[in-house]
C-alpha cells in the first residue's frame, strides 16, 4: 500500500506530465482549480529566469576620497567577474546556489562540497590577500561551515577549510574588516543575543582565530547586515533592524574586542523589506549600498553618504523579478528551511502540492497521484527530519511510521495525532510531537541525519485541550521553532520553542479568538521570503488566509486572503 504512494524518489524525479490549476494564485485570490488529467508528476519546482544583477548610476569617488588605498572594509567582498564591484551570490527556490552578474547567472561550483543544505552564505573577500578572488563561508541547516577559495563564474571553488557546532548560532554574518587588517572577520549571534568575533588570520587552512564574546543584547533584532564601511574610517559597520521596522547604524571603533560605537537611529518602516542586502560600493563614490526587498520581490537601493547614513534611494527592479530568490548572501534575515509548501488532498484520495513563491503567495497546484492512493490516509507533512531541507511526508499504517518509504517501526496507533514543525532540540534538523488519546505530548528526537528517531520525551498533559496543534519554523523572531494549537472552542495559542528537549515550550501565549471560523489550519513554513514561519487557514466555504509570522505586535500580522476553492479538499498538510 505504501509502495503504491508519494515518495521522495517521486518529488526529485524529472517533471514529467505536470499538471497545474486553471487559475494560479496571483496578485488577487484565485481558485484552488481543477487539475488536468494524467498521472502524478515530480514535484521539484520549475526553474524560474533569474534576473541579472542590476546597475545603479555611477557617482564616481565623493571630494576627499583616496580610493587606491581603500582597505577591505570598503572594499568588493564578493566580486566573482573581476570588474571591481561585489555580484550577488543567492539561493533558488529549489535550494541552487547561483552567483549573478551583470552579464551571466551561473551556478557556484563548489568542489567537495558537503550535500547538506545550504541556509546561509556569507561573502568575505579575498582573506589571504593573495589571488584578488573572494572567499565565501556557507553555513547549512546543521551547522556545519564550509570556506570556499578562488570564488569565480568559470570553473570549481575551492573548498579550503571546513568545521561545525555553528547549530549554536541564530545568525552568522561578516561587518567587513573590523581591526585594521584589511581582511574580513566573521561574527556570530547566539539564540540568546551574545555576540561574537571570530577575527580573520590570513591563513586559508585555519582562517579564524577563536571567538571573543563583544556584545549582549542583540536578540532585539530580527534582521543583522554586515555592511562594510559606510562612515568612512575603513573599518566595517553593522545595520540591525527590529521587528517593528526600526533601523541602527553601528559605527566601527577599530577595537575587535568593543568593535561598535553605540547605536544611531536610522529610521523606521523597515519591516516592509523581507531582505536586506549588503552590496559594497556599487556606485564608485567610496561608500558601501545596501539593497532591500519588498515582499512582491521589487528591488531598491540605498545609497551610502560616508558619514553612516543613505542619501539616495533609487528602485532598481520591477516588481516581482526578485521575488524567486529564496535567500541573498549575506542578508540580514534569519534564514527558514525545511517546509515552504503545502500539499492538499481531495475526497477522492488525488494529492496535490502547492509551493511557495517567496511573495505570499502559493504556486499552482501540481497533481501528484491518481484518485484512490490516498484516501483514508493518515498523513502528516513534516518540516525535514534529515539535512536536505526538504519536507518529509509521515505516514501511519497499519499502526507503523513510514517516513517516505521508510519504516520507522510499530506502536504508532496510541497517536490521535502528528506534527513536524521543525528542529526542536537546537541539532539544525526537525522533530517530531505526538499526542496520545489522553492528551499526553510526546517529544521524538531525530538524528541529525533523519535515519532514526529517539526515545520519546513527555513534553506535558492536557493536550487534549486542542483540536489543532501544528506549526513549521519560527514566529516569534528568534530562529527557534516555535508551535500553534487551537482550542475546541476556538482560541489559537503560541507555544514559543526554547529548543531544550526537556523543556521544549515555554508558558503559552494567546493569539486570539474566533479561530474555529477555519476548518483547516496549516503551518506551511516561510511564504513571505523573509524567514519567518506563516500560517494559512482555510474556511469551510474555501476561502484561503494567510498569516505571516514574525510581526513585531500580537506575533502575526492581519490575515490576508490569498485564495478561494479549498473546499475540494478534505485534508491539508
Amino acid at each position: 500500500m505504501f509502495s503504491s504512494r508519494f515518495t521522495r524518489a517521486r518529488r526529485l524525479a524529472a517533471c514529467t506530465a505536470l499538471a497545474v490549476s486553471a487559475g494560479m494564485l496571483l496578485a488577487t485570490p484565485a481558485s484552488a482549480g481543477a487539475p488536468m488529467s494524467g498521472s502524478g508528476a515530480g514535484t521539484d519546482r520549475p526553474a524560474a529566469a533569474q534576473p541579472l544583477m542590476p546597475s545603479t548610476p555611477q557617482a564616481g569617488p565623493r571630494v576627499g576620497t583616496d580610493t587606491t588605498t581603500a582597505p577591505l572594509g570598503a572594499g568588493p567582498r564578493s566580486d566573482v567577474d573581476h570588474d571591481g564591484k561585489s555580484d550577488l551570490l543567492v539561493r533558488d527556490l529549489n535550494g541552487k546556489l547561483m552567483f549573478v552578474t551583470r552579464t551571466q547567472a551561473v551556478e557556484f561550483a563548489r568542489a567537495g562540497a558537503s550535500e547538506d543544505f545550504v541556509k546561509e552564505m556569507v561573502p568575505l573577500g579575498d582573506l589571504d590577500l593573495g589571488d584578488g578572488r573572494p572567499e565565501i563561508l556557507t553555513v547549512s541547516v546543521v551547522g556545519g561551515v564550509e570556506l570556499y577559495g578562488n570564488a569565480s563564474t568559470t570553473g570549481f571553488s575551492q573548498r579550503r577549510w571546513t568545521s561545525g557546532g555553528f547549530h549554536i548560532y541564530n545568525k552568522v554574518f561578516s561587518p567587513g574588516d573590523v581591526n585594521g587588517d584589511r581582511r574580513a572577520d566573521l561574527m556570530a549571534r547566539t539564540y540568546g543575543g551574545d555576540l561574537y568575533i571570530f577575527l580573520a588570520t590570513g591563513d586559508p587552512s585555519h582562517p579564524f582565530m577563536g571567538r571573543v564574546l563583544v556584545g549582549h543584547g542583540w536578540q532585539v533584532y530580527d534582521q543583522i547586515i554586515g555592511l562594510g564601511d559606510n562612515d568612512g574610517d575603513g573599518k566595517g559597520d553593522v545595520l540591525a533592524r527590529t521587528p517593528d521596522g526600526a533601523l541602527k547604524f553601528y559605527g566601527s571603533t577599530g577595537d575587535a574586542l568593543n568593535p561598535f560605537k553605540a547605536p544611531v537611529h536610522m529610521g523606521h518602516s523597515w519591516n516592509r523589506f523581507n531582505q536586506i542586502v549588503p552590496v559594497d560600493d556599487q556606485d564608485g563614490d567610496g561608500d558601501t549600498e545596501v539593497w532591500a526587498r519588498e515582499k512582491d520581490g521589487t528591488l531598491r537601493a540605498y545609497g551610502g553618504s560616508g558619514t553612516g547614513t543613505y542619501d539616495t534611494i533609487e528602485t532598481i527592479s520591477k516588481t516581482g523579478a526578485w521575488a524567486g530568490v529564496s535567500q541573498f548572501a549575506g542578508a540580514g534575515n534569519l534564514p527558514a528551511t525545511g517546509k515552504e509548501e503545502l500539499l492538499a488532498r481531495d475526497k477522492a484520495g488525488r494529492l496535490y502540492w502547492y509551493y511557495s513563491l517567496n511573495n505570499g503567495k502559493l504556486s499552482a497546484r501540481q497533481y501528484l497521484e491518481n484518485a484512490g492512493n490516498w484516501a483514508g490516509a493518515n498523513i502528516t507533512n513534516a518540516s525535514s527530519f534529515d539535512p536536505n531541507g526538504e519536507s518529509d511526508i509521515l505516514d501511519i499504517w497499519n499502526g507503523h511510521l513510514y517516513v517516505e518509504e521508510k519504516d520507522f517501526g510499530g506502536g504508532w496507533g496510541v497517536y490521535n495525532l502528528l506534527a513536524g514543525p521543525g528542529d526542536l532540540n537546537g541539532d539544525g534538523s526537525g522533530d517530531l510531537l505526538a499526542r496520545d488519546r489522553s492528551g499526553n505530548l510526546y517529544l521524538y528526537q531525530t538524528h541529525w541525519r533523519g535515519t532514526k528517531l529517539y526515545n520519546r520525551v513527555h513534553v506535558s498533559r492536557g493536550w487534549d485541550t486542542y483540536n489543532w496543534i501544528f506549526g513549521a519554523g519560527d514566529y516569534t523572531n528568534d530562529g527557534r521553532t516555535d508551535v500553534l494549537a487551537r482550542t475546541k472552542t476556538g482560541t489559537l495559542y503560541l507555544f514559543p520553542g526554547t529548543g531544550k528537549p526537556d523543556r521544549p515550550f515555554d508558558s503559552r501565549i494567546k493569539l486570539g479568538e474566533g479561530f474555529n471560523a477555519y476548518s483547516k489550519l496549516v503551518g506551511t513554513g516561510d511564504l513571505t521570503g523573509d524567514g519567518k514561519g506563516d500560517f494559512v487557514a482555510a474556511t469551510p466555504s474555501g476561502d484561503l488566509y494567510r498569516f505571516d509570522g514574525g510581526a513585531a505586535k500580537n506575533y502575526f500580522a492581519p490575515r490576508a486572503k490569498i485564495g478561494y476553492g479549498y473546499q475540494v479538499y478534505n485534508g491539508m498538510y
